[in-house]
């Protein structure tokens, strides 16, 4: 799908996307930064009509949907309030702090964290979730630790597209998600969404120089529930030589990382010994 920009209003072909206009919004914006969230919400949910609500005091710039479907809240000249208590370094060693300022943001229908139960997954609700969408990964700076909503492809594709478009038009070169600019505090978009690949195809640029890596291991290389040798092992299978993996922490000569599947989506975690792990 093909997106541009006009008069500060995302456009699919001649026609500006869905538009439903919220009234929490706080003046002029300076475009630096790219934001990325998830909703925390269910199908059944609209979350563009939430803010459209002045009680609910928040929004964001644009919502996509489960199906790839877009709907824009606030034009992209206004600064919407989906970033709250915040603050990010840029490349160049320049702090910001409050990004509601100075990003754009992009809330993606995804259910979050959800919790084990004895019959399979549940959201935050109690609402039950579908086990073939869900990935068990630990979140990058350590929690939560648990079952996470698998993003579906039509929504990543609407994602990077509208974010291209946006990227272009503002001349934005720096993608965070709500967790990085407001680290222990937000979880969003979590381990389910993977940055690295996301980045590289908004920029038009090679994965690897992100925190993507790659197994070099011919007898595979076990992918364990700890750092460490003692700890058992995550699946009885190897990792096969070959497979792509993020890595999300450190600790000493291991690594954690999620494991990436045949189509580049997040799979499962685990930690494994970084010296087998090399530049994709």
């Amino acid at each position: 799908m093909a997106f541009k920009i006009k008069a500060h209003k995302l456009m699919n072909d001649s026609s500006a996307v869905n538009f439903v206009q919220s009234p929490n919004v706080g003046g002029k914006l300076d475009p630096r930064f790219l934001v990325i969230h998830y909703t925390a919400s269910g199908p059944g949910s609209d979350i563009a009509a939430y803010f459209s609500k002045p009680a609910a005091k928040v929004s964001a710039h644009l919502v996509i949907r489960r199906d790839g479907s877009v709907s824009q809240c606030v034009p992209f000249d206004e600064v919407a309030f989906h970033a709250g208590d915040s603050r990010w370094t840029d490349k160049t060693g320049k702090k910001f702090i409050g990004l509601n300022k100075f990003s754009i943001g992009i809330e993606i229908e995804n259910w979050g964290p959800l919790k084990k139960t004895g019959s399979g997954w549940v959201s935050w609700t109690g609402q039950p979730v579908d086990a073939g969408k869900v990935i068990e990964a630990r979140h990058k700076f350590g929690v939560p630790n648990g079952g996470w909503e698998i993003y579906t492809e039509a929504q990543i594709e609407s994602s990077i597209d509208a974010a291209a478009a946006i990227c272009k038009a503002y001349g934005i070169d720096e993608i965070v998600g709500h967790d990085d600019i407001s680290p222990g505090r937000k979880s969003d978009p979590g381990p389910a969404w993977t940055m690295s690949s996301f980045k590289a195809k908004v920029f038009g640029r090679s994965q690897s120089d992100d925190n993507l890596m790659i197994v070099r291991s011919p007898s595979g290389l076990n992918i364990r529930s700890g750092p460490g040798m003692e700890h058992a092992a995550v699946r009885p299978d190897p990792l096969p030589d070959g497979t792509k993996v993020v890595v999300q922490e450190a600790n000493g000569n291991w690594r954690f990382v999620t494991v990436l599947n045949s189509s580049g989506q997040m799979d499962f975690s685990g930690w494994v010994h970084g010296g087998f792990l090399f530049e994709a």
